[in-house]
């Protein structure tokens, strides 16, 4: 009765949020849909599957497919395809905010984890956290650790396991969820009983029991079970008796781990009970590291009441099975090993395909600015064109005459200041010869030698350090007091190539996109600080050029 009662209530809710949508009006379900998919993940699941996604725009197809993949992963359904969570894939990767990333890589992660990728799995969260920065999803930032800890702990990682596992528990403790907060310190305590550090489990044991009051007995148990097993490490066999006592008084019977239990008999000497415990477990083909603690747990035990067959038969069964373990950890490193070569292999392509690109777009770009500005200034004009092409030809005209000028400048420097250094000659030199080359092309209109002016500025401009290191010689030979009051306030010499760009007269977003450089708001915040600069003074570009203009 009370399951059809649940499915009628989910299926009024399906009903009730579809009947308000209209054809490719689904966002407000979705909304609805997610606002409540963790707490009531059966519901969402219903209501999700009854949505046509062919009814769907683009945005509301991605969020659906991933509302879609949380609530397979909440009701416990492992997905090992990404046809599900496809749309999203393709969309989040260009759009969304930082959230909708966040919890997209994320899923691919435990996708891949449930299809036993786990170097591909740790790369889709490494890509979450990144892409993911800005989100305010602590919580899915704290799944996103505990995962990358489920790998670690696979690869027998211990440190690494417990650096991510630790910045799992701190957000699940800041965000009131004991009951995670304390499983993440439970597996990084079983981490340092591996690594032997007894000052780390004692401390992180303290911490626990003042959370035992707000978890469920189930992680309760889990807490003794884990106290237990450190405290036979250590061969702490006061407190073992103690501890046992408080456990199987606060936890039920059939929530006790017999395993557990049955070796702290063994420690304190207790061998019949300890059989008795022991024999009391029966999933010995689940897990098997439990099944491997189950046989050598019974091999002590048979031999310590001179059963030597039966310590021989169960020896064999921990020897079949720990050889099973070790085959299985080497391949899984190799298996590791591979995927991570693999990826790397197809990020290095995937770059070398992105440069081709961006070569070829650049080359694309600089043919048709030039084939722009060739019809513009070759082609006859129609008389509505007569004000607007006039007005373009003066200002060619005055920037003409100002490059000419700068020329005259530079020519009279060269020939006046025999003491400059080599590579500062050598950079207005080869200035000269640039503006000189235009000059020609333009007096005469002479396509060839326009075309070769146009393949040298090319050449110089696709070598950023080149062109912005022959920038700052230019100006340490044209304007001296410039680059020597920039070198007084301690920049280095690739910060005053990049304040010579704004002297250019580049704006900020201009010489971001050329540099390329994802620190370019970075390096201007630290040039800003060694100039004196703060909030309130002007923007760095029109600092630089008055500096120019004062002489500086």
């Amino acid at each position: 009765m009370y399951n059809s009662v649940r499915y009628l209530c989910i299926y009024i809710i399906a009903v009730c949020l579809m009947s308000c949508t209209r054809p490719g009006g689904y966002t407000a379900t979705l909304g609805q849909v997610e606002s409540f998919i963790r707490s009531r993940p059966d519901s969402a699941l219903a209501v999700l599957q009854n949505i046509d996604p062919s009814d769907l725009s683009k945005t509301e197809k991605a969020k659906h497919a991933l509302l879609l993949s949380m609530a397979y992963d909440e009701n416990y359904i492992n997905k090992t395809d990404f046809e599900t969570l496809q749309p999203a894939l393709d969309y989040y990767k260009y759009n969304g905010t930082d959230t909708d990333k966040l919890l997209t890589y994320y899923y691919e992660g435990v996708i891949h984890l449930n299809r036993g990728e786990e170097a591909q799995a740790m790369e889709s969260f490494l890509t979450a956290l990144d892409r993911g920065a800005g989100s305010d999803d602590i919580l899915t930032k704290a799944r996103v650790y505990v995962a990358q800890g489920v790998i670690y702990n696979s690869l027998y990682e211990w440190e690494k396991q417990i650096d991510v596992t630790l910045a799992a528990a701190e957000i699940f403790r800041d965000a009131a969820h004991p009951e995670s907060y304390v499983n993440c310190l439970l597996k990084v305590i079983s981490c340092y009983i591996r690594l032997g550090d007894r000052e780390n489990c004692e401390k992180y044991y303290r911490i626990c029991r003042d959370y035992l009051d707000d978890v469920s007995t189930g992680m309760l148990g889990s807490y003794y079970s884990s106290y237990l097993t450190y405290l036979i490490s250590i061969d702490d066999r006061e407190r073992i008796t103690d501890l046992l006592d408080e456990y199987q008084q606060v936890i039920p019977d059939d929530a006790i781990e017999d395993l557990t239990v049955g070796s702290a008999y063994i420690q304190i000497g207790e061998f019949d009970k300890a059989l008795e415990s022991i024999l009391g477990f029966r999933n010995v083909t689940d897990d098997p590291n439990q099944a491997k603690k189950y046989y050598i747990l019974l091999t002590d035990l048979y031999e310590s009441r001179s059963e030597h067959e039966k310590a021989l038969n169960a020896y064999k069964e921990y020897n079949a099975l720990n050889d099973s373990t070790i085959f299985s950890i080497l391949e899984q490193d190799t298996k590791f090993i591979e995927e991570r070569h693999a990826l790397e292999l197809k990020a290095l392509k995937e770059k070398e395909a992105k440069n081709r690109t961006l070569l070829w777009s650049a080359f694309i770009m600089s043919a048709m600015l030039s084939v722009i500005f060739y019809i513009r200034f070759r082609l006859k004009i129609n008389r509505m064109e007569k004000v607007l092409v006039e007005q373009e030809a003066e200002k060619y005209r005055r920037l003409y005459l100002q490059i000419e000028e700068e020329k005259e400048n530079l020519t009279e420097l060269l020939s006046q200041n025999d003491e400059l250094d080599p590579g500062i000659k050598d950079a207005i030199s080869n200035r000269i010869k640039l503006i000189n080359q235009f000059f020609t092309a333009y007096i005469t209109a002479h396509r060839d030698l326009d075309k070769k002016a146009n393949k040298e500025i090319e050449k110089l401009l696709a070598d950023k350090e080149v062109f912005m290191t022959s920038t700052r010689l230019t100006f340490a030979g044209s304007h001296p007091e410039f680059i020597r009051h920039l070198e007084s306030c301690g920049l280095t010499e690739w910060e005053i190539n990049y304040c010579c760009l704004y002297a250019l007269g580049l704006k900020g977003k201009e010489i971001g996109d050329y540099i390329q450089f994802k620190s370019h708001f970075n390096n201007s915040s630290e040039i800003r600080k060694k100039l004196g600069l703060t909030g309130h003074d002007s923007n760095l570009g029109t600092y630089i050029r008055n500096l120019l203009k004062e002489g500086k």
